[in-house]
């Protein structure tokens, strides 16, 4: 039995990752479509995830950064591209690129 113990606690820390990177994906997904609402454009229902590191947030402290990249339309004729960047579980920038008025 306690040759397993390293083995479940190994696959407990991959599993708490997992579940983390699931919770800031769905919180960039929710501030993606609140931002295409608040733009008046439709978010397409993809969203990409593009890069992981360390950076630090508003107060100094370490925190592992998302970015995960997202497209959105106006009239359906072209796509437009926009990022969402994270810090942690927390919504840290949402950038949209240039799009018609």
């Amino acid at each position: 039995m306690i040759d397993l113990a390293p083995w479940l606690i190994g696959l407990a820390i991959v599993a708490l990752i997992w579940w983390r990177a699931m919770g800031a994906r769905t919180a960039a997904r929710r501030a993606a479509q609140a931002a295409c609402e608040e733009a008046e454009v439709s978010f397409i229902d993809e969203l990409a995830f593009k890069r992981i590191g360390l950076t630090r947030d508003s107060r100094g402290a370490w925190r592992v950064m998302r970015r995960y990249g997202f497209e959105f339309y106006r009239r359906g004729d072209r796509r437009y591209a926009g990022t969402i960047e994270m810090h942690g579980q927390r919504v840290a920038r949402v950038y949209m690129g240039p799009r018609p008025v």
